[in-house]
């Protein structure tokens, strides 16, 4: 049965947020370090990713419910 993908807002706006300063700290140590430049394709493909990295973070980061016992028959 398929039912909707677990959501809170609150959660993943954080999440975003932290993945979005990883992402630009990241950068600016690669930019530093080697010497590549940022293509557009780099932006969107940050953008992208961070999106459904933040997701499956959030996802990580839900609580817990509680377990239904199961039913013995």
């Amino acid at each position: 049965m398929l039912g909707k993908l677990p959501f809170i807002g609150r959660i993943f706006w954080k999440t975003l947020v932290g993945v979005a300063v990883l992402a630009v700290v990241a950068w600016v140590i690669v930019l530093s370090v080697t010497d590549y430049e940022m293509i557009p394709a780099d932006y969107g493909g940050s953008l992208i990713s961070g999106i459904i990295l933040a997701y499956l973070v959030h996802l990580w980061l839900l609580p817990e419910e509680e377990d239904a016992p199961a039913d013995e028959d």
